[in-house]
């Protein structure tokens, strides 16, 4: 059962000529901005605010479309439309640690989930950011990762398998770190990346895997890791879900150290399985 919203007075103003749909939105916005309206906590229908308020269902959708999109609410099939919880605020922007050590530094719980680990020829745009020649064998490692439990990000990641010889044999599951296993076993460390993040929607196997509806916002985190030298070290594709994630990027003045960003390779191989 929804708990009803506490102030009941109608959002809209009329008399001015902000659309009705805008004055909704902002009206829960400031309701769950405030904490009036906590996270996880389920707010009226569709149908109960049409009938609420004397509004249209489309004025309704499209104020909660647009909720959604802005990471506010989220929308359960078949349950209903809740306050979303606060974001992970990742620095995997600007700063060179894994998810693992990323997650451990804010103090949450990590646990992986391994689906494919093995030695595989490297596909052209592997071999391209990996600066390999086409067939070369490379490690491939793709796993689902869940932060406090829930699912949070779909990671396919790429490494030169002779630069880690064994790895496919070793058990990557539960809170491991791939970046801790790199430095400490094999003397391997990630001093420079290439990053970029782009928007995307989740398709049927990512909806699956991650818990959320096929067609779900996710963030693509696209990066190839240089160890010293300049020697590509990684490559990974991580499919974070938009309703959990959030990137931080720290930005310096001109006189600090300048950013350098540089294209990275589109295609993934996922349509290979």
């Amino acid at each position: 059962m929804t708990k009803p919203v506490a102030n009941l007075e109608s959002p809209f103003d009329r008399s001015t000529p902000l659309p009705l749909y805008y004055q909704l939105k902002q009206w829960l916005s400031a309701r769950i901005v405030s904490g009036e309206l906590q996270p996880g906590e389920q707010i009226p229908s569709e149908l109960e605010l049409c009938e609420r308020f004397g509004i249209s269902r489309g004025v309704v959708r499209q104020a909660l479309n647009e909720l959604q999109y802005e990471g506010l609410i989220d929308r359960e099939r078949g349950r209903g439309t809740f306050v979303s919880g606060p974001k992970t605020a990742e620095g995997l922007i600007s700063g060179l640690r894994g998810l693992a050590e990323d997650a451990a530094s804010r103090g949450q719980s990590i646990d992986s989930r391994v689906l494919v680990l093995r030695e595989v020829p490297a596909s052209a745009s592997v071999a391209s950011a990996l600066e390999l020649a086409e067939g070369d064998p490379v490690v491939e490692l793709e796993r689902v990762r869940s932060l406090d439990g829930e699912p949070h990000v779909l990671a396919l990641t790429y490494l030169p398998a002779a630069l880690v010889p064994g790895l496919a044999d070793r058990d990557l599951s539960g809170s491991e770190s791939l970046y801790r296993i790199l430095r400490e076993d094999y003397g391997l460390v990630n001093v420079s990346s290439r990053r970029r993040v782009e928007a995307s929607v989740a398709g049927a196997r990512e909806a699956e895997l991650l818990g959320v509806e096929p067609g779900a916002p996710l963030l693509v985190l696209r990066s190839v890791g240089y160890a010293p030298g300049q020697r590509p070290l990684d490559y990974f594709m991580a499919y974070h879900r938009g309703d959990r994630s959030s990137f931080e990027v720290v930005l310096t003045s001109p006189e600090g150290t300048a950013a350098s960003f540089a294209q990275l390779p589109v295609t993934d191989d996922r349509d290979r399985r």
